[in-house]
């Protein structure tokens, strides 16, 4: 245990962060609380997009042999030993999945650039690698799988409760495993929310949404979605909370995986989960790109143009993609896409871009990248292998609504999405490998397993002068929530993260923004119109919310559309399918 002086001493080195290179070339350990000593002083720094030096704050290399990861022996990671209940996973999350190895070498294909040649042969890397394995097989013991009601194993390790960050670079190295069927996924998630512990995040996830709007909170939330479950309309959110302020446990996805038998066409996703979803009327079908994006005949990249008139299936706006031309021979990163194989839940959007096809993700590690900046100005941006992926802007979560012409003398009757935030919550680090539902799912491991992910390593920068280290920033705090709700969150971690190092955040704005932002008593004084909203109380009454909400989105003629409330475009909608 530390004195107090020795604790003032420490939180002074932390918040200095001048994260020095010792003789030997590493990262000394006494000026970077969350680092390994083992990285490398090479990248003690990094360069953002936006020009700025970002210092390390957090690493780990995975070099020691052996490391036990399971609750309370590590300070930084939480292997998880739970079952998955969501997305209908058939997985078991065990400690012993997890563990850290040296990583001699991979199964390699003979000639990566012909994708029809099957041929494999093993290769030893130059060097071996120090690296974090995580193992899915598949459960032999039917005691032990109806106990868990499971019938594969695999690994999960979460930052959740220990490290957590708001806003920054965050990098991982990593390679997959080899075969179709497997899930591995690398993310960030909301410190409220907890990652596959349901009950923690249901009305939680995945929102990002810091508005009392009393209007919009007549329409329903699409099921199986769940009321925002700390709202900015709530006077007593809970204990710890600000008042009247909004809160969720939002997710960014640096890579989801996805990989074939032999290791040709994988691919990646990069996405933001987002709620409340935009209107139907934007979201296009499934396995169609958006209105509005055309590709280059050469190039085969993709850009975009805010569609004259009609703006049905467009999507989000302010998207960029990238990914390096066609015109580059065997390009690291092709032409990157909208990932039209999902939008997302009815009520939770997933705004995200594909990278296929990969030919080599089980063979050499790559390094995916995410740099984030919360805040009206901010932006999310994706980069594999130093490649430009993927790009959302803050304005690209901006107010979207769709109006269609009611009964006589009524005016337009309107539903919307109010502006969402950039997200803005304290995030920890997930990395697992699980099984999905594509390429034939759990069945199509057979012979393949186990399967194995392995991560080389793990590092995170943030700004001098934006410095936001842990996860209980006091604008965005949850130690007393979680604290008060522990039964949601399942047993606390070993050690929390202030036993580990101190928070660093930036000045606290509340609680002097709480009395501003008290909703004050509207009225009837509702921009649809007084006899608008009488209409759609009726509605509500007879219709029931459901009924009234795919009456409102699929009434034709559509006369206006906007996307950031400033606006109301004319459009031309044609009476939307109903969507399964």
């Amino acid at each position: 245990k530390m004195f107090p002086s020795q604790q003032m001493r420490r939180a002074l080195l932390c918040a200095a962060l001048v994260t020095a290179a010792d003789a030997a070339g590493h990262v000394d350990a006494s000026t970077c609380c969350w680092c390994d000593t083992a990285t490398p002083s090479s990248a003690l720094t990094t360069r953002g997009s936006d020009g700025h030096e970002y210092k390390l704050i957090f690493s780990d290399e995975f070099n020691t042999p052996g490391r036990d990861l399971s609750n309370g022996a590590d300070a930084k990671w939480t292997a998880l030993n739970k079952s998955d209940d969501t997305n209908f996973s058939p997985m078991r999350y065990i400690p012993d999945a997890v563990t850290t190895v040296t990583d001699p070498g991979a199964l390699m294909r003979v000639n990566s650039s012909n994708e029809s040649d099957t041929r494999m042969e093993w290769h030893d890397y130059a060097q071996p690698v120090g690296a974090l394995r995580l193992t899915t097989d598949k459960i032999i013991d039917p005691e032990y799988a109806e106990a868990v009601n499971k019938t594969y194993t695999g690994g999960m390790v979460q930052t959740w409760n220990k490290f957590c960050f708001t806003g920054g670079v965050a990098e991982v190295s990593a390679k997959f495993p080899l075969g179709n069927g497997f899930w591995p996924a690398i993310w960030l998630f909301g410190n409220l929310g907890r990652a596959v512990y349901e009950e923690s995040n249901t009305g939680l996830w995945p929102w990002s949404f810091d508005t009392c709007d009393e209007e919009w909170d007549m329409f329903p939330i699409p099921k199986p979605g769940k009321p925002q479950k700390i709202s900015a309309c709530n006077p007593n959110p809970g204990p710890g909370l600000h008042p009247y302020q909004g809160r969720g446990a939002t997710e960014i996805d640096l890579a989801e995986v996805g990989n074939t038998d032999w290791g040709n066409g994988g691919f990646v996703f990069a996405s933001l989960q987002v709620s409340p979803s935009i209107p139907e009327f934007y979201r296009p079908p499934m396995m169609t790109v958006p209105a509005g994006w055309t590709i280059d005949k050469e190039t085969k990249l993709l850009s975009y143009e805010v569609p004259d008139g009609d703006r049905a299936n467009s999507w989000y706006r302010n998207l960029s993609l990238g990914g390096q031309p066609a015109t580059v021979p065997d390009p690291a990163v092709p032409p990157v896409g909208p990932n039209f194989h999902w939008w997302g839940q009815p009520f939770a959007d997933a705004v995200s871009a594909g990278v296929w096809p990969l030919n080599d993700l089980a063979e050499r590690y790559r390094t995916f990248r995410v740099e984030w900046k919360d805040g009206d100005k901010g932006y999310i941006r994706w980069y594999l292998e130093g490649v430009f992926v993927f790009e959302i802007k803050a304005e690209s979560l901006g107010r979207y609504s769709v109006c269609t012409e009611g009964p006589a003398n009524t005016g337009p009757h309107c539903v919307y999405t109010p502006k969402r935030l950039m997200p803005s919550e304290p995030m920890s680090v997930v990395m697992n490998s699980a099984l999905g539902q594509w390429g034939g799912g759990a069945a199509s491991t057979e012979g393949k397993l186990p399967g194995q992910m392995y991560v080389d390593w793990v590092r995170v920068y943030q700004r001098p002068d934006r410095y936001n280290i842990g996860c209980d920033p006091p604008d965005f705090p949850t130690k007393e929530y979680i604290k008060a709700n522990q039964d949601l969150y399942g047993e606390a971690v070993k050690p929390e993260g202030d036993e580990t190092c101190p928070g660093i955040y930036p000045k606290p704005t509340w609680p002097s923004r709480s009395a501003a932002r008290k909703p004050k008593n509207s009225g009837a004084k509702l921009s649809l119109g007084l006899g608008a909203a009488v209409l759609v109380i009726v509605a509500l009454g007879i219709l029931g919310r459901k009924a009234y909400a795919k009456m409102v989105g699929r009434r034709e003629p559509s006369q206006y559309a906007s996307v950031d409330g400033s606006i109301n475009v004319p459009i031309l909608q044609q009476e939307q399918a109903p969507r399964s």
